[in-house]
């Protein structure tokens, strides 16, 4: 039981955000009917990064006691955070290999699933939202969701035969998808830092360098030569305008980027250590930016919103949860050994041009796949990817 609700709450990430939220309702009601948390300290000691997520999510409970956010804001920007509580719930639900199998299904239907649906918008055989483009999420979104998945089915292509050539044309699909169909940026940068990473992990030396040589032609050519290279060269536009020394393009994409972050680290500098308290960025935005005519409810950086809010206190814990998964990564058998660090290098990608843990789509989204590939610590058993 514990296993499927938990397949259809991460499938539910994907296409509606009112099954998700009751799915991990039921996912909550089990772990609580099912007595689970009688073990959370073994759960905890077991999982560092479970243990750093609920370190975590306790700072912003006592950022909540200095802030200057109302009240209302306070608890309403903590509960944004929620997901942090997920990791050891899940990861407790997650124990038997069968369970993860389960999931990991879920994830790859989901993506084709997701992957087919733009397609089928790009080509006008289903209606495109005016804001999403070709995609059910958001262009980020959607991007984290499909280059993810493009770095799953390259290692998932080593297994060779038919189903290794398949998994590379589902790859190959998925690049196409991120770079000429749907073209977030977010999406594109990791597509090629996971290839990279893939290629560490698995390739020879050799073969490791043409596959970057292979990578540099295919995006050289398609900044050269491809008309859906705009965005790329629009940020690249917007930050030379950014950097002159009276800022032009502030209202671009990027400018309101830099905007924010040059306010935030003023924030961080005005309280270093335990920072304006849980809520408080968007009211101190408003207090330090009042020349600027766009106000921020977040920075689009998590690093630097952790940062504002709960200084040194909430960003340790920030960064123990990242190393944690880092360190935790090489423990694992291979299959989701080279998952996790896939997924922590998407977290970090995206922790820098936006705020995963604190959006609700993406947050849940990591916390379910951050707990399916570490709940393999207790197995201890190396092997190649055979989820599908």
């Amino acid at each position: 039981m514990g296993g499927m609700t938990v397949a259809l709450f991460l499938a539910g990430i994907y296409f509606s955000t009112a099954i998700a939220v009751v799915a991990s309702i039921v996912v909550g009601l089990i772990w609580l009917l099912s007595a689970r948390f009688v073990g959370l300290t073994t759960v905890l000691k077991r999982y560092p990064v479970a243990a750093w997520s609920l370190l975590l999510f306790g700072c912003l409970i006592a950022g909540l006691a200095y802030g200057t956010a109302p009240h209302d804001e306070a608890i309403a920007s903590l509960k944004k955070y929620r997901e942090l509580l997920f990791i050891p719930v899940l990861l407790s639900l997650l124990n038997r290999p069968r369970y993860r199998d389960l999931a990991w299904r879920a994830f790859v239907v989901a993506s084709l699933v997701s992957l087919a649906i733009s397609f089928l918008m790009s080509l006008d055989v289903l209606e495109t939202s005016s804001y999403h483009g070709a995609s059910l999420k958001s262009r980020i979104t959607h991007g984290i969701f499909i280059g993810f998945f493009a770095f799953y089915c390259l290692h998932r292509s080593m297994v060779g035969g038919p189903a290794g050539r398949l998994y590379l044309g589902l790859f190959l699909l998925a690049v196409f998808n991120v770079f000429f169909i749907v073209e977030g940026r977010t999406g594109q940068l990791m597509v090629l830092v996971l290839t990279v990473l893939f290629a560490v992990q698995r390739l020879s030396f050799k073969r490791c360098l043409l596959t970057c040589l292979v990578l540099a032609i295919f995006f050289g050519l398609f900044l050269g030569f491809s008309n859906k290279a705009k965005r790329v060269f629009e940020g690249i536009e917007n930050t030379q305008a950014y950097m002159q020394e009276k800022p032009e393009q502030t209202d671009s994409s990027m400018g309101q980027r830099y905007t924010f972050w040059k306010y935030s680290a003023k924030l961080i500098a005005e309280k270093p250590l335990f920072g304006h308290g849980t809520g408080s960025f968007a009211e101190e935005y408003a207090r330090v930016a009042q020349d600027e005519k766009l106000l921020a409810q977040h920075p689009h950086n998590e690093f630097l919103f952790i940062g504002v809010q709960l200084g040194l206190f909430g960003l340790i814990p920030y960064f123990g949860f990242l190393s944690s998964q880092f360190f935790e990564s090489r423990k694992l058998p291979d299959r989701e050994k080279w998952l996790a660090q896939g997924l922590l290098i998407s977290l970090l990608i995206t922790s820098l041009f936006n705020t995963p843990i604190y959006d609700h789509t993406e947050g849940h989204w990591f916390a379910v796949m951050i707990a399916l590939c570490f709940a393999a610590l207790e197995s201890g058993e190396k092997m190649g990817i055979a989820h599908a």
